[in-house]
């Protein structure tokens, strides 16, 4: 099942602190669950047919000692869900352990998985929207929890002073922390505390997910002087998401702690807002290792799980067998599924380690990959300055004969780097600045991309680099300095001056894709009435912005110049549905 909510924080281990945990936690289980009891061994189970399980573990040593309670049970769907087909069973797991001199609380929500078929046709698979459980809150309020070396409380904290800057510089860099840190800058001329409670509202139900931090205009400036030339600056009004780790002094890991734009706050409905934010953690947080100690007590608590029912095969045998070689052929039987049973927990164990290491090695690449094409991107810029200082040269050299020695050393580059937009509900705002290009696709699509973290700046950066190019070729449409396709002014570069940064284009889709009525109509996209009087048109030359699998984001795009005087992007969004996704 796929996770809706987690929070992982720890505790000095006293009776205190687990006794106000406990608390807080059969309180909701015997109030909003209805449950008559928080059991400590066994199942109970709800009237309802729900039912929670208490389980408990003890290491050989006695060093992790630890409690699960696992509450199944249906859930009821969205008032706008209407498919039968699916399960509604969801699944909360609360863990309290007692290991490595701390007191670990550990929350697990498990909702149900809807699936429905979009506006555009595509069949869209979602977790279903969880709350933070109310007992988790509760904890916070009463018990001094630590997410590594800082303390989650349910509000945004207004950052103020000097002292408190360096406090959260601290938390920052805490490669300690499991949680995300969220600091969000108080617009200019704006209240702190106002602000501070707004955002809070803004980020809905994250506690234990993430830590929030509203900065004072004084703050803002401070930090921004100390660590914005790196890369981290936060703008006035804007939020940007730090995780665990962060180096304050190096540019390019600016590049992994996303920034939600001042307008994307301001003009984005709150549950959009919420949905960024939550649905960021989630997949970075079912993607997260867990602490070793917390892996270990998760597995024992699933192996004594699947070895309950050989249970009885360690218990005396019966005095009323009748049928001793009868009884000891079963015997054996049960105790070979048995040890089949244990050898399958132990190598999906192993199988579990090499994943959970496969994923960090993908975390890595997808860092360098960030890193790369960043370092290709000021490559490309610095490239593009020298062939104009050439061009320059030679033209000076040539106007001036042998006195365009002295010429050559008086180039001046009157073009600037290029300045990327960072998310792409910022790079929505800016295309409309490109008279070249025009966007016409669903811009929900587009918005949605910038909840998936993993993606990093490479996939706004590429997206960033087509729309740029498909403005250029327009006006060198315009302008007479080019005459041919837009196909032609991409692959035959050397037959023009102008300027082409664009990865891979693929000019066309499968037959398959083409002939199948479903796909065909997923990439039938609006245009102008000029381009086609229906109003839409077959798009099949697309740009492959990532291929990171569930997401593979893809921007789907026209030549339209001759019929508008622009080029036409119909999509940009997740990976259309093709013969490899169904």
């Amino acid at each position: 099942m796929a996770l809706g909510y987690r929070t992982i924080l720890t505790a000095d281990p006293v009776e205190e602190n687990l006794s106000e945990m406990i608390r807080a936690f059969r309180g909701w289980v015997t109030g909003k669950k209805g449950y008559d009891e928080l059991p400590s061994s066994g199942v109970v189970t709800h009237p309802s047919g729900a039912t929670i399980t208490a389980s408990a573990y003890t290491n050989s040593d006695g060093s992790i000692s630890a409690k699960r309670w696992r509450i199944v049970e249906d859930w009821a769907p969205p008032k706008w869900y209407d498919n039968p087909d699916t399960s509604r069973t969801g699944v909360t797991n609360v863990t309290l352990a007692l290991a490595e001199n701390k007191l670990w609380l550990w929350v697990d929500v498990e909702p149900p998985t809807l699936l429905w078929t979009n506006s555009n046709g595509r069949e869209v698979e979602e977790v279903q929207m969880s709350g933070r459980p109310t007992f988790v809150q509760d904890i916070l309020n009463a018990v001094n929890m630590k997410d590594g070396g800082a303390e989650p409380v349910s509000e945004f904290q207004v950052i103020a002073s000097e002292s408190h800057v360096e406090e959260l510089a601290r938390v920052l860099v805490d490669s300690a922390r499991i949680g995300a840190v969220f600091v969000a800058a108080t617009p200019e001329g704006g209240d702190a505390t106002e602000w501070a409670e707004k955002v809070t509202k803004l980020a809905g139900q994250i506690q234990g997910m993430g830590i929030g931090y509203a900065l004072t205009p004084e703050a803002r400036a401070l930090f921004n002087r100390r660590y914005g030339g790196a890369g981290h600056w936060v703008s006035p009004g804007a939020m940007r998401t730090f995780l665990p780790g962060a180096d304050l002094s190096d540019r390019q890991d600016a590049f992994k702690h996303r920034l939600l734009h001042a307008s994307t706050l301001r003009d984005s409905p709150e549950a959009r807002i919420r949905r960024i934010l939550r649905n960021a953690q989630l997949k970075r947080l079912s993607a997260l290792r867990i602490p070793d100690v917390l892996r270990e007590v998760d597995y024992e608590f699933l192996r004594n799980e699947r070895l309950r029912p050989f249970a009885a095969l360690h218990q005396p045998a019966s005095a009323t067998q009748i049928d001793e070689d009868e009884a000891s052929v079963w015997r054996a039987l049960a105790e070979l599924a048995e040890s089949e049973v244990a050898k399958g927990l132990n190598e999906n164990k192993a199988l579990a380690q090499r994943a959970s290491a496969a994923e960090d090695f993908v975390a890595e690449l997808q860092a360098e990959n960030d890193d790369q094409y960043a370092l290709l991107t000021r490559v490309r810029e610095e490239a593009a300055s020298l062939l104009r200082q050439v061009d320059y040269l030679r033209r000076a050299l040539t106007n001036l004969g042998a006195e365009g020695a002295a010429a050559a050393w008086s180039f001046v580059d009157e073009e600037g780097p290029r300045e990327y937009p960072e998310t792409f509900a910022e790079l929505l705002d800016r295309v409309k600045e490109l008279t070249g290009v025009r966007f016409t696709g669903d811009i929900e699509d587009a918005l949605e991309l910038d909840e998936h973290t993993v993606l990093g700046q490479a996939a706004v950066m590429k997206t960033w680099d087509a729309l740029v190019t498909f403005d250029t070729y327009s006006r060198a449409r315009s302008d007479a300095s080019f005459d041919q396709s837009l196909s032609h002014f991409i692959t035959h570069q050397k037959d023009h001056p102008h300027r082409v940064q664009i990865g891979k284009v693929v000019w066309s889709e499968g037959e398959t894709v083409k002939s199948n009525e479903r796909f065909r109509a997923q990439r039938t996209l609006p245009v102008d009435t000029k381009v086609d009087p229906s109003g839409k048109a077959l798009m099949v030359a697309h740009v492959k912005l990532s291929n990171l699998t569930g997401v593979a984001p893809r921007l789907y795009f026209l030549d339209t110049y001759s019929a508008v005087g622009h080029v036409t992007v119909g999509y940009l969004g997740s990976h259309m549905d093709n013969t490899l996704t169904n």
